[in-house]
C-alpha cells in the first residue's frame, strides 16, 4: 500500500526547496507569523545569501503591507527588500514570502552586554536608529514595535539595522489588528498609545492611531534599558507608578541616578524621548541631529564604559543573578556602588531581575519570539540564540506556542467586587446603554476572542469585557489585582 506524500509545511521546508527564484539553504528562525530561512538566488548562484521569510498562514495580508512599506523606505540602517511573492504548496495554498538583505548582526541588548559600551557608542547607535525611523516616518510609515530586540548591530563596523517591520503601518494601509488591540510590545508603549486603546475599547469605530512620536518614545525606552539595565516605569494606566507619565509630570527618574557614568547629553536626550508630552519629544530627524552632536562634542567622560563588569564566575552567582542571566541571555551586569544604592531604592516592575509573573506572561504573548526566547516554558528557560543573520527580524529557535499555559495565565476573570472607581449599576441593577452589570459593577462587552482579551480587558462566561469608570471612561488608577 502506497503512503501518500506529506504536504510540505512552511514551518519546516527542507534545504534545497525552491521558493520563487530562491533556493533554501538553511533554517534561521521562526516567529508567530513566519519562518525565516537562509536562501540563495537560483538566477545568480554566486550572489550573497539572503533572508527569506515565508508566511505560516496562507494569504497572510501582513506580508503585503510589510513589503509595501519596505519598498518605500530607503536607508542604510533598514534592510533592503529584494523580492516578494507567493509560494504555492502542492495543494494550491498561496503563502506570501519576503526576501530581505541578510544582516550578520547581534541584537542590541546582547551587543551591549558583551561590550559594556560608552555613552558615545550608545549615542552613535541611537542616532542610527533615529535616522532609520526618520526614513520610515518620511514615507508616512510608523514602525510600532521599536525595541532593542528589533535592532541588530554588526560587530565588525558598529552599523545598526532597524528590523522587523511586521507590525508597521503606513497611511492608507488596511487595519489588520482586532479592536481594541494595537501591535507592539506593552513595555515600550507610550502613554498616548494606552489612551488610544482605552478609547478604542469604548468606541467601536475609534481609529487606532499610530504616530511617529510613539516610535520616538519606544526608542527612549530602549535607550533607558540600554544604559540602566532596567525599564522605566510602566506606562499602563492601571499601574501606580504610571503617575509619572501624566501630563505635566517630570517623567521617569533620570538614567544618571541609576548609572552615574551616563553622559549628561545622553541623559538629557533619553529624558526628552521619554517626555510624557508627545510634542516635546521632537521628530526622529531632530533627535538624530541632537544625538550626532552628542557623538561629536562629548567630552572624555563620554568614552568611559557605562558599567562595572561582574568578575565572579557563574558558579558563585546568587540564584537571582542566575535567573537574570537566563532571562537576559547574558551574564549579570553590576552597576557602580552609587548606582546600586539608588537602584535598591525602587526597582521598576519591568526590571529584568524583578519580573512580576503576570507581566511576564502578558509580554510573552505580545512580544515577538526574539523577546520571548527566555520566557519560562514548562520547567525550563530557553536561552536566546547567539549571533543572528537575518535581514527581517531577530528570531531564534525558541518560540511560545499559540495556545500555552502562559496564555491561560494572563486571562483575568471579571473580579467578584467592583474595581476602584468603577461605575456601579443604579438601584434597579441597570447600567447605561450598551453596558452590562456584572458582580455589582458596569462593564462593556468587547467583540474579541479570548486570545486577545488582555491589557485592560477581563473575561466573563466566555466573553471579553472592559471595565467602565464612574465618568464613563476606563479606570486610570492602579487597581489591585485579584
Amino acid at each position: 500500500m502506497n503512503t501518500p506524500a506529506l504536504e510540505p509545511n512552511p514551518l519546516s521546508l527542507p534545504a534545497g526547496a525552491q521558493v520563487g527564484d530562491w533556493r533554501l539553504v538553511g533554517f534561521q528562525g521562526r516567529g508567530v507569523y513566519g519562518t525565516v530561512y537562509s536562501a540563495v538566488s537560483t538566477l545568480h548562484p554566486h550572489a550573497q545569501p539572503v533572508a527569506l521569510k515565508l508566511a505560516i498562514y496562507p494569504e497572510d495580508p501582513r506580508f503585503e503591507r510589510e513589503a509595501e512599506l519596505l519598498s518605500r523606505v530607503r536607508h542604510p540602517c533598514v534592510p533592503r527588500l529584494l523580492d516578494s511573492g507567493l509560494w504555492r504548496s502542492p495543494s494550491g495554498r498561496a503563502h506570501p514570502f519576503l526576501v530581505m538583505e541578510r544582516v550578520d548582526g547581534v541584537p542590541l541588548y546582547t551587543w551591549a552586554s558583551r561590550r559594556n559600551p560608552s555613552s558615545r557608542q550608545v549615542l552613535a547607535l541611537l542616532a542610527q536608529a533615529a535616522r532609520a525611523l526618520q526614513a520610515t516616518h518620511e514615507v508616512s510609515g510608523v514602525h510600532r514595535d521599536v525595541k532593542g530586540d528589533n535592532m541588530l548591530v554588526q560587530p565588525a563596523d558598529g552599523r545598526l539595522f532597524l528590523t522587523d517591520f511586521g507590525s508597521a503601518y503606513f497611511a492608507g494601509a488596511a487595519r489588520l489588528t482586532p479592536l481594541p488591540m494595537l501591535p507592539g510590545t506593552p513595555a515600550y508603549r507610550s502613554p498616548q498609545v494606552w489612551q488610544c486603546l482605552q478609547r478604542a475599547g469604548l468606541e467601536a469605530h475609534s481609529p487606532l492611531l499610530a504616530r511617529p512620536s510613539d516610535d520616538v518614545f519606544a526608542l527612549g525606552v530602549t535607550a533607558y534599558r540600554l544604559v540602566t539595565d532596567t525599564y522605566p516605569p510602566f506606562t499602563h494606566p492601571y499601574e501606580q507608578e504610571a503617575q509619572c507619565w501624566q501630563p505635566g509630570s517630570s517623567g521617569p527618574r533620570p538614567p544618571r541616578l541609576l548609572t552615574p557614568r551616563v553622559d549628561a547629553q545622553l541623559n538629557a536626550l533619553i529624558l526628552r524621548m521619554l517626555s510624557p508630552t508627545a510634542e516635546e519629544r521632537g521628530t526622529a530627524g531632530e533627535l538624530a541631529e541632537a544625538l550626532e552632536r552628542g557623538v561629536a562634542h562629548g567630552g572624555p567622560a563620554a568614552d568611559a564604559p557605562l558599567f562595572e563588569w561582574e568578575t565572579r564566575p557563574p558558579s558563585e552567582w546568587t540564584q537571582e543573578e542566575q535567573s537574570s542571566a537566563q532571562f537576559l541571555g547574558h551574564r549579570p551586569r553590576h552597576r557602580d556602588r552609587q548606582s546600586a544604592k539608588h537602584a535598591k531604592a525602587k526597582h521598576s516592575p519591568h526590571a529584568p531581575r524583578t519580573w512580576q509573573p503576570w507581566l511576564a506572561a502578558l509580554l510573552a504573548l505580545t512580544l515577538r519570539p526574539s523577546d520571548t526566547a527566555s520566557v519560562r516554558t514548562g520547567q525550563q528557560l530557553q536561552p536566546p540564540g547567539d549571533t543572528v543573520s537575518l535581514g527581517d527580524t531577530a528570531l531564534n529557535h525558541a518560540t511560545v506556542p499559540q495556545t500555552s499555559a502562559l496564555q491561560k495565565a494572563i486571562v483575568l476573570e471579571v473580579p467578584k467586587t467592583p474595581r476602584p472607581g468603577q461605575l456601579r449599576p443604579d438601584k434597579k441593577g441597570r447600567c447605561p446603554d450598551k453596558q452590562v452589570a456584572i458582580n455589582g459593577a458596569c462593564w462593556m462587552k468587547v467583540d474579541l476572542s479570548l486570545e486577545y482579551c488582555h491589557d485592560n480587558l477581563f473575561t466573563y462566561q466566555g466573553g471579553c469585557y472592559l471595565p467602565i469608570k464612574g465618568s464613563g471612561q476606563v479606570p486610570t488608577s492602579a487597581p489591585t489585582r485579584e
